[in-house]
């Protein structure tokens, strides 16, 4: 799609280098027009009339040729002079008018975005410039228009994120605070159960701001990845094994995958951090049945698949599974204490690995998510 698809109606498209190039051709034509014309029409006419006017002049007295030619040569210096400086005058104003025209329909838009860049520095992200016929001034202005919707979605997406990290952070704060102000005032004792409690509470603060910097350096690029070919059978069976052996709530988890995988080029470390965040969220989320993680391969990339029985998610709530501080209000009345950003951290280190992720989920059924990684190929090994 070109420039020209998104100029108004009735809106000739000509480029600013073919505007210029014409600007010159039709000042040089003008020039040559306005000094032709006079020449052929006020010259000539004005010579014959001039000519005549002096024979009539003196019509009884016959002038030697020498004196005609010095008269005519008169003549035609006055006639000469006055062409010469009317043909200046013409082309002048002429030329004067013409690019004073173009100009203003190249001046017009650069003004039209140089407003709307100083609302965008005032804080205004919502002005936009308006379409120009220049396609130069059109592409510049759709760029711009471009950054100023991605810099309204970033402020937007700070303040939520402002917002939600206040209120994750404030539970915490809200239970360790009211502990120390009932030990402190000799309302409680210090007992092992409360020093747990405080420990688990800073141990979430902890989860919670090491999570948001592993999420700010994956959405900037900054998150260093150690690609390699890669085995992933002996990662999946160390993740169960160790998953399986913290797991105190009597969910089963089981593998169900081939023993031979194909290998895949992959970051070990940010594999088993996907595995291990969807795996231990399926557990929060399932009181009683059972936790199934699969594998499987194609032709270009292995799959893996966790689901569970647990409470499942409602199709409302499906499309913010991966956004950042959201959980459903059954996770909420649970109280699993997730830091709300793991499967956004998961979507985002499945995709910068050149995978993809998805979710299928019925309430009260159960929910499966699948994530993709590429296999190894003789140019990765």
């Amino acid at each position: 799609m070109s420039a020209r698809d998104f100029l108004p109606k009735g809106q000739t498209s000509l480029s600013l280098r073919l505007r210029l190039l014409l600007t010159n051709f039709l000042v040089m034509l003008v020039t040559l027009v306005s000094a032709t014309s006079i020449a052929h029409i006020y010259k000539a006419q004005t010579l014959e009339e001039k000519v005549s006017d002096t024979v009539l002049t003196n019509p009884s007295k016959p002038a030697s040729e020498e004196k005609d030619a010095d008269l005519l040569l008169e003549v035609f210096e006055q006639v000469n002079n006055r062409g010469t400086h009317l043909a200046v005058l013409v082309s002048f104003v002429t030329v004067g008018l013409i690019t004073w025209t173009l100009t203003e329909t190249i001046d017009r838009p650069l003004r039209g975005i140089e407003r709307a860049i100083r609302q965008f520095n005032s804080g205004n992200l919502n002005a936009r410039i308006p379409p120009s016929a220049i396609p130069e001034l059109h592409r510049l202005g759709l760029t711009l228009n471009s950054a100023a919707s991605r810099l309204q979605g970033v402020e937007e997406r700070r303040r939520e994120v402002i917002g939600d990290l206040a209120h994750e952070l404030g539970n915490p704060l809200t239970v360790i605070r009211g502990y120390l102000e009932l030990v402190s005032h000799g309302e409680m004792p210090l007992t092992p159960s409360v020093g747990q409690q405080l420990h688990e509470e800073a141990e979430r603060m902890a989860r919670l701001l090491e999570d948001l910097k592993t999420l700010s350096k994956v959405e900037t690029g900054n998150l260093p990845l150690h690609l390699q070919v890669l085995d992933p059978n002996p990662l999946l069976n160390s993740v169960i094994q160790a998953l399986s052996v913290r797991n105190r709530k009597g969910t089963r988890l089981k593998l169900d995958c081939s023993t031979i995988l194909p290998d895949i080029f992959a970051d070990p470390d940010r594999v088993r951090q996907i595995l291990i965040n969807l795996i231990s969220n399926a557990l929060s989320y399932t009181e009683q049945g059972h936790v199934t993680v699969r594998a499987w391969s194609d032709m270009t990339r292995i799959w893996v698949e966790v689901s569970d029985t647990g409470v499942g998610i409602t199709p409302e709530d499906l499309p913010r599974v991966f956004d950042r501080f959201w959980r459903s209000e059954s996770s909420r009345k649970q109280n699993a204490g997730g830091t709300g950003i793991g499967l956004a951290i998961t979507k985002h280190l499945v995709e910068v690995q050149g995978g993809q992720i998805n979710v299928e989920s019925k309430l009260n059924e159960g929910t499966a998510f699948r994530f993709s990684l590429p296999l190894a190929t003789t140019e990765s090994a």
